[in-house]
């Protein structure tokens, strides 16, 4: 097995489905799965480490969302709980708008 190969082959498949996620908010499933299955033939066939494939990851979903997964994440669960907190606001609060008015 070529790794050189096996890894390009990754940074593509990884990088096409960031793109998707940064632009629809959301992935395919079936690529997600694509990848999970990919992962885990490179783990089988003992062709990458756990510690390469996570460099790999972590290198593509940089370069595609400009910071790292845990970033990422926190920046989507802090977005998360502002957007549920203002929708639990009443709107005239959230607005500024005056009941004596």
């Amino acid at each position: 097995m070529n790794k050189e190969r096996y890894i390009e082959v990754l940074k593509r498949i990884l990088n096409d489905h960031y793109n998707d996620i940064k632009k629809k908010k959301t992935g395919s499933k079936e690529r997600q799965q694509y990848i999970d299955g990919y992962l885990i033939a490179a783990r089988a066939l003992d062709v990458l480490s756990y510690d390469e494939l996570k460099e790999v990851i972590d290198e593509t979903h940089f370069r595609v969302f400009g910071k790292t997964i845990q970033e990422r994440q926190q920046s989507d669960v802090n977005k998360s709980f502002q957007n549920n907190h203002s929708l639990k606001v009443p709107t005239f609060i959230r607005e500024g708008i005056s009941l004596t008015d």
